[in-house]
Order: C-alpha cells, then sequence, then structure tokens
C-alpha cells in the first residue's frame, strides 16, 4: 500500500505541472486532454445542486486532476485539513482528494492516495488529507485525482486550519521546480460546486 501511495504521489506530483489548463468551474481548472472530461454535474450532488464529475474518455487513459490554487499566505505554520465527499462509478484503478504545498525553492509535499475504488465502494464517501504547511510554503494546490477508466464525483469539500492535533497524510518533502502562484486567489473559493 505504501508504495502504491508513493507512485500515486509521484504521478500527481508531475500532472500538477502537466500541460495547458481549461476552466471548468469558478475557482477549479483541469489540463487539457484527449482521455478524460471534467465539468460541473447539475444531476448528481451530495448537498445542494451541483458537484464536480471526472470521467475517462478515451481508451487507456493514465491520470487525471482537476485542482484549485490558492497562496499559502494565511496558512503558513498550520496544519490544514481537506477534506470532501466523493462518489465513484467503476473507477477501477482509484480516485482521490490530493493536495499539494509548494514551497519557494521548488520544494512540496503531496497527498494523493487513490484508495477509492468503485468496483469496492458504493454511494459518497467521505474522504480527508492533511498537511503541515511549512513556513517558507509559496502555494496550495489541491482537488480531484483520477486513474483509468470510470467516473467519480466530488462535492461539499472544505479546506481548514486544524486546532487540535491531527497526524499528517502527506509524504516527506522533496525537490522540484518552482511553481508560479502569481495570480493565484488568497482563500479557497466555490467548493460546493454551485458557483456559474
Amino acid at each position: 500500500m505504501m508504495l502504491r501511495h508513493w507512485v500515486c504521489c509521484v504521478a500527481a506530483a508531475h500532472l500538477v505541472a502537466a500541460q495547458v489548463d481549461v476552466a471548468i468551474a469558478p475557482g477549479w481548472s483541469a489540463p487539457a486532454t484527449p482521455s478524460y472530461q471534467s465539468s460541473v454535474d447539475r444531476t448528481i450532488a451530495h448537498s445542494g445542486k451541483s458537484s464536480l464529475m471526472v470521467k475517462a474518455i478515451a481508451p487507456n487513459p493514465q491520470g487525471y486532476a482537476v485542482r484549485q490554487k490558492i497562496r499559502a499566505d494565511a496558512f503558513r505554520g498550520k496544519r490544514i485539513r481537506l477534506s470532501g465527499w466523493l462518489k465513484p462509478d467503476d473507477a477501477i484503478e482509484g480516485g482521490a482528494l490530493w493536495l499539494r504545498i509548494d514551497m519557494l525553492n521548488g520544494d512540496y509535499i503531496l497527498d494523493s492516495m487513490m484508495e477509492l475504488s468503485g468496483r469496492t465502494q458504493q454511494g459518497w464517501t467521505r474522504r480527508e488529507v492533511v498537511a503541515q504547511v511549512p513556513n517558507d510554503a509559496v502555494g496550495i494546490s489541491f482537488g480531484l485525482r483520477m486513474i483509468g477508466q470510470g467516473r467519480i464525483w466530488a462535492d461539499d469539500l472544505m479546506l481548514e486550519v486544524l486546532t487540535q492535533p491531527v497526524m499528517t497524510t502527506t509524504i516527506e518533502r522533496r525537490k522540484d521546480q518552482p511553481r508560479d502562484y502569481r495570480g493565484a486567489s488568497l482563500k479557497a473559493v466555490n467548493l460546493g460546486f454551485e458557483g456559474r
């Protein structure tokens, strides 16, 4: 399980930097690809009237991530939790919330464990990832990931600062290239996907 976690984390780390992004919904974007499609679904929701849906549209899709980027200003030195509700439909190789924190020098920490499978899990399931934000963090990226065939929905996400001790779920700090968070929002938006 730890090896699978590490492999998925590394794949997600590279995916975040890949390709040109397209807008999905206010605050949300994803890489343009012929393998996956993402959109706001107004027919399925955990609460409210909408959710985020990701589905494979090619025979052998590798992996995909919808994301939101914010600056780390309000979170430095704090422990944060990204939580939300996921609903898989034949997401055979898994789907997950993911959270990445980027430092000024290019280092990063990440959680993207692909623990949710559509063959074993039915209905809405709450998931969460927890990370300590270093004092030299410049930005935070987070969202929904999927590998392989199938579909998955996400709704009612929450990004919060924790006041009680909770263990982190992220991998250790790793080396990468610096990421650009200029122009990113100071806070998360549209976490219930109700925004137009």
